[in-house]
């Protein structure tokens, strides 16, 4: 199962607060480790503990309340705004082409950050690496090799047997650069799927991965051609901003809060969402540095 699969099974997912969300990591993480873990097992894991986080931090779910710690934050009635929302966007994917792209080597890793969670992933998926939650011993992350990876215990331990793999990348220069192509890898098979569950996708591919510059303006401009796209005024994510948003779906639970993707008002650098600033991450050479 890969990352989009299972983001997309959170569905309507209730949003948590931060705290929650870091202990929600560290029981995912320690107390769902089964006896024999291949890679396929700890990815579950990592991707679940971040999507937990991602369906309160890092994409375009809808909002129907305003932001609590930004009180005049609203959304802008539905009668005007799509234009504006998609300028945004449209601005977002301009920025993201401008600005140089750090390549990194396939011997590193992609570090993330999320408060006392963190994440060393190969860069081209052949290498070891870890996730660490802070308050349990870490996880190793399998590399994928010759299509097979070593299977770990509940320990951690390698049992001296493999499984097949395939390398998962995180720097995504292999996804489409254009809006329609990157349209095409949201929607999956199935093209019918709530509008929210797109902004998990692209959430997930914020969460776990690296895009470049053109890739990251693809989703951006994919996104909107996603239906309902609503501007937000006055939203805030570690800064001051602006943010987009879709509709709750329908039948969506009552307890499901939505999320807003916030962007800098002046350079249209994404910032995470309201719930959540963005995490640092980037490129280290081994596993355990740090930036």
């Amino acid at each position: 199962m890969d990352d989009l699969q299972l983001v997309r099974d959170l569905d309507d997912t209730p949003l948590k607060s931060a705290d929650q969300l870091a202990a929600a990591r560290a029981q995912l993480v320690a107390g769902m480790k089964p006896a024999r873990r291949g890679r396929a097992g700890i990815i579950a894991v990592a991707t679940i503990a971040v999507a937990a986080a991602a369906a309160a931090v890092a994409v375009v779910l809808p909002s129907g309340t305003p932001d609590p710690t930004s009180p005049d934050a609203a959304i802008t009635e539905p009668k005007a705004p799509v234009d504006a929302a998609v300028q945004l966007l449209n601005h977002a994917a301009a920025a993201a082409r401008s600005k140089p792209d750090v390549v990194p080597r396939p011997d590193q890793f992609y570090y993330l950050r999320d408060g006392k969670w963190e994440a060393w992933f190969s860069v081209d998926g052949t290498r070891d690496g870890r996730i660490s939650t802070g308050s349990s011993d870490p996880s190793t992350v399998p590399g994928c090799v010759d299509g097979r990876s070593r299977v770990f215990d509940k320990y951690d331990r390698p049992t001296g047997e493999t499984e097949p793999c395939t390398p998962k990348r995180r720097y995504r220069d292999d996804l489409p650069t254009t809006p329609d192509e990157m349209l095409k890898v949201l929607q999956g098979d199935d093209k019918d799927r709530p509008v929210n569950s797109y902004g998990k996708d692209v959430l997930s591919m914020f969460a776990f991965s690296y895009l470049p510059g053109p890739q990251r303006a693809a989703l951006f401009e994919a996104a909107t051609k996603v239906p309902g796209l609503t501007l937000v005024e006055n939203v805030s994510s570690g800064r001051p901003g602006i943010g987009i948003t879709w509709p709750v779906p329908k039948g969506s639970a009552p307890s499901a809060e939505p999320t807003v993707m916030v962007f800098d008002k002046d350079t249209y650098e994404y910032l995470g969402t309201k719930n959540q600033p963005q995490g640092v991450s980037g490129f280290v050479d081994q596993v355990g540095d740090r930036i």
